[in-house]
């Protein structure tokens, strides 16, 4: 069985960082016959075994953790950088969203590249990161009519959001780069290299680097940049 715990209707860092918050405490204090939890934007999913905890027992102490799920709550972030690169085959989506937007396309990719983002959820596909922190300059509306298959790896930017497709899947987000390491490895120790709270930065790269590094991450020599905060 599950509960949702909502904390608003909006997106925003401060409402993510409340959800995010409280999914620490309910793992650092242990609360009993929680199962899993699912954190979104603004929500989150709290499944639980009912022949652990009733669901009055797990409201009391749900509500006894949530004047704590505050951002000081939270353990540090990470900064990770993600090497990216823009346009061509690989950022197939480029030149179209910068004329969409008024914009050139190494402006476009300069913008994008410049900002930090923030990992508000890992959602929808095993690994894919839903970000926010996108400049105002480039809100774009998704594409009228989704693509039926995005390569892994493909860096997206939709409404206010970007995102980074970790396999294979429809998509309606515009791709302006790509990037040559796994956001999902099944076979990896830690399957998933982004987490919630994560701050991301893009670095810029040519397509022979790009090349070299997908070949370093193919043989499993690769390490990405994760600076503790």
């Amino acid at each position: 069985m599950a509960l949702s715990v909502e904390f608003g209707d909006v997106i925003s860092p401060e409402l993510n960082a409340r959800v995010r918050a409280l999914e620490h405490l309910i793992r650092a204090r242990g609360v009993g016959g929680v199962v899993e939890t699912v954190p979104s934007y603004r929500s989150l999913l709290v499944y639980y075994d009912p022949f652990v905890v009733a669901y009055g027992a797990l409201i009391a102490a749900l509500k006894e953790l949530l004047p704590h799920a505050r951002p000081a709550a939270l353990p540090p972030s990470r900064l990770v950088e993600l090497p990216a690169t823009y346009g061509g085959d690989l950022g197939f989506d480029l030149d179209a969203a910068a004329k969409k937007l008024g914009l050139g396309p190494d402006e476009l990719a300069r913008l994008h590249a410049g900002a930090e983002y923030l990992v508000h959820f890992i959602g929808f596909t095993p690994g894919l990161p839903y970000m926010g922190g996108l400049p105002d300059r480039l809100a774009i509306p998704r594409l009228e009519q989704p693509r039926t298959a995005t390569p892994p790896g493909s860096i997206g930017i939709g409404g206010a959001q970007c995102c980074i497709y970790s396999v294979e899947s429809p998509g309606g987000f515009w791709i302006i780069a790509r990037t040559p390491l796994r956001l999902y490895d099944p076979a990896a120790a830690d399957p998933v290299l982004l987490r919630p709270g994560d701050r991301v930065r893009f670095r810029m790269i040519g397509r022979a680097e790009y090349q070299a590094l997908a070949a370093a991450v193919a043989a499993g020599t690769f390490t990405p940049a994760i600076t503790p905060e």
